[in-house]
């Protein structure tokens, strides 16, 4: 709200406000009632100029019919999607070939209903077409220049001493013209909470002018910002589209370190009836570590899934709900829901029935280790598509009890794998770990040997079809930001209580990609693998844990020094400094697909790997955990327990299961 007592002050304020924030149908209806005045000018034209009768008799049918053609043409010439003050060379054609077409479409009406007057008509039509187009870019022209007008005004006292103090100086970082468009939305704001003090551009043609008032600079090298942030002197920084926060990450960074806010704005409006565009969010350590979106290739995705049948394990989990969703996209004939948690079932289960209503969907409390009960979901629903992403996934838990991480994983993966092939699943795509390269701990052991018996079931049934169809397909992720298991929302409760943050380790450094990336690879893999494949997304440079730490305390405002401590509280049991995609072994495939990759790894006979498993399973269901570990470390070589009571069985990693 304006702060003054002034009439004449507030009036000039609100006039300003709802000048430059004019609704497009407002517009629309004032080009209308200018274009039917002018309607109204050429027949009189004819009239007086000819002294006729037809005026009197039929001026107002006339008007009626020509009301409803321009009111169409107008309308649907595209230019009430675009602002006012940004009128284009465009948009003034656009009108000009809307009024023409109104106005051969009225002479052709006119010379059926009145065919003696034709050759009056062409005249009048002449003369209404130049008159309508001259007034309606006439209106528009005016509006834009006293916008500009207004736009000055603001060095008036009058209007600066209604503008609100106190506001934050905030700079804009973006296309030139979002910037600008949000920079007057931000200015017409009742309550201004911010000042626009500067724009930063990716247009180098703006450097160092001046537009509506606002200084522009284009910061070509990093090592510039640091000059330009002085020179504006801004406390926030407002990134005017996420696509932009994406590209200018160094800047972020830079912001973070000068205790600078940082801010990101929402999608400017697509229409004037949505007045959104001004709202901005405080940036995220999300958004921070967001990559370009992996892009994927929805038509073949869809037909591998439309019309299916498709079973999820671990449907409540992290990745697994975020998987539900995404297939909901591409219309599957029902989706099945399987999950031992039964409130986290529930939930995505309701989430799914009401966002897509028109999907038959199926929950299931159910353990993937209960052969019958899973035997049973699979005689009932016969699924087309098999995603497993049932598994127990914390490392620290899983080497505290190592039989039931062998139990979970290697046990459940088995009979989920197994039953695939029993009912026909056509294609079984399982969820995996980069933990499983070179596992150091128990959870990454046993999701190392899930993978090897799904891929040597799948390269068994390539060499004896009549056993079975199916195809098995494997995906290896790193960590995945805002999943249950996340350093991240265990850091946000920390820095939320006053801290410490505790890191393991300072020079520990892990992979991190965003659930929706997991889940559009394992799309991805699904409509790419032919059977037998790994794939890896190309997750980019790995992160250091206390930068991560760091970044997190600056974004809520806070010093790593000064408010919130960095604890080191050393390397838990199981775990490493840093993460592996591939083994030494494994061979690098390049795809169509210039951020997925394919790695080819060791091959194992089915049959004596199967009867290692079961003795696996065996020792853990009767909680031999000595036997577990022996077992385990014998069928993965490169298995070595790191800060862990089980090193000290690592010399079995001289024996090595027969390949073939």
């Amino acid at each position: 709200m304006p702060i003054t007592h002034s009439p004449i002050a507030r009036s000039l304020y609100y006039t300003r406000h709802y000048l430059l924030n004019v609704n497009g149908k407002f517009i629309f209806f004032l080009d209308i009632a200018v274009a039917s005045f002018m309607t109204v000018l050429a027949c009189y034209y004819y009239r007086f100029l000819y002294r006729g009768d037809w005026v009197d008799n039929n001026l107002l049918y006339a008007l009626l019919v020509d009301f409803a053609v321009t009111a169409f043409f107008l309308w649907n010439s595209g230019v009430y999607k675009t602002l006012v003050r940004y009128t284009t060379m465009k948009d003034l054609l656009r009108i000009m070939v809307a009024v023409l077409l109104s106005n051969v479409v009225l002479y052709v009406f006119s010379i059926i209903v009145w065919p003696a007057y034709f050759r009056i008509f062409i005249a009048c039509g002449i003369f209404n077409f130049i008159l309508t187009s001259l007034a309606l870019i006439g209106c528009r022209m005016a509006c834009i220049g006293g916008r500009r007008w207004l736009e000055n005004f603001n060095s008036n006292k009058t209007v600066a001493s209604i503008t609100t103090t106190g506001r934050k100086r905030a700079a804009l970082v973006g296309k030139l013209d979002a910037c600008l468009l949000k920079a007057s939305l931000i200015k017409s704001l009742k309550s201004d909470e911010y000042e626009i003090v500067g724009i930063l551009t990716s247009e180098p043609h703006a450097d160092g002018k001046k537009i509506k008032g606002i200084p522009v600079r284009f910061v070509k090298e990093v090592s510039d910002v640091e000059e330009v942030l002085d020179v504006f002197q801004a406390s926030a920084i407002i990134f005017v589209g996420k696509g932009y926060l994406l590209e200018e990450k160094k800047l972020a960074d830079i912001c973070l370190e000068r205790g600078i806010n940082l801010l990101v704005s929402h999608d400017l409006f697509q229409s004037f009836d949505d007045y959104s565009g001004f709202a901005v969010d405080g940036v995220q350590i999300e958004d921070l570590m967001e990559r370009e979106e992996i892009k994927i290739d929805e038509e073949v995705i869809s037909e591998g899934i439309s019309d299916s049948v498709v079973m999820v394990t671990g449907a409540a989990g992290s990745i697994g709900s975020e998987l539900v969703r995404q297939l909901c996209r591409f219309s599957p004939r029902k989706i099945v829901l399987l999950d031992h948690a039964e409130t986290p079932l529930w939930m995505i289960r309701k989430e799914i029935e009401k966002d897509y209503p028109h999907i038959p969907i199926a929950g299931a409390v159910t353990s993937i280790c209960h052969h019958r009960q899973m035997e049973r979901r699979m005689r009932e629903y016969r699924p087309d598509l098999i995603f497993h992403a049932a598994a127990y996934k914390h490392v620290p838990i899983m080497e505290e009890d190592p039989c039931t991480a062998v139990v979970n994983n290697v046990k459940g993966t088995m009979h989920v794998a197994s039953l695939a092939v029993k009912y026909g699943v056509k294609r079984f795509i399982m969820v995996s770990t980069d933990k499983a390269v070179n596992p150091t701990s128990v959870m990454g052991a046993t999701k190392r040997l899930a993978e090897m018996y799904v891929q040597s079931l799948g390269e068994a049934l390539k060499q004896n079809p009549e056993k079975g169809s199916t195809i098995f397909i494997t995906t290896r992720f790193g960590n995945v930001l805002g999943s249950a298991g996340s350093v991240i929302p265990f850091f946000k409760d920390q820095i939320k209580r006053g801290g410490p943050v505790t890191v393991t380790h300072p020079e520990i450094v892990r992979y991190f990609m965003t659930i929706p990336e997991a889940c559009r690879l394992i799309l991805q893999a699904n409509a790419m693998g032919k059977g037998g494949e790994i794939f890896v997304f190309d997750m980019g440079e790995q992160v250091k844990i206390v930068d991560l730490a760091e970044k997190m305390i600056r974004l809520a405002g806070l010093s790593p020094l000064k408010d919130i401590r960095i604890v080191f509280t050393g390397l838990r049991p199981g775990e490493k400094l840093y993460e592996e995609l591939l083994t030494d072994d494994e061979q690098t495939l390049e795809t169509a697909h210039k951020r997925i990759r394919i790695f080819q790894t060791r091959k194992y006979e089915i049959s004596s790997l199967k009867n290692s498993l079961e003795t696996l399973v065996s020792h853990a269901e009767s909680l031999r955990m000595e036997d577990t570990i022996r077992s385990m470390k014998q069928l993965i070589p490169e298995y070595k327990s790191n800060n862990s009571p089980y090193q000290k069985y690592d010399y079995l990693h001289s024996k090595k299961l027969l390949t073939i």
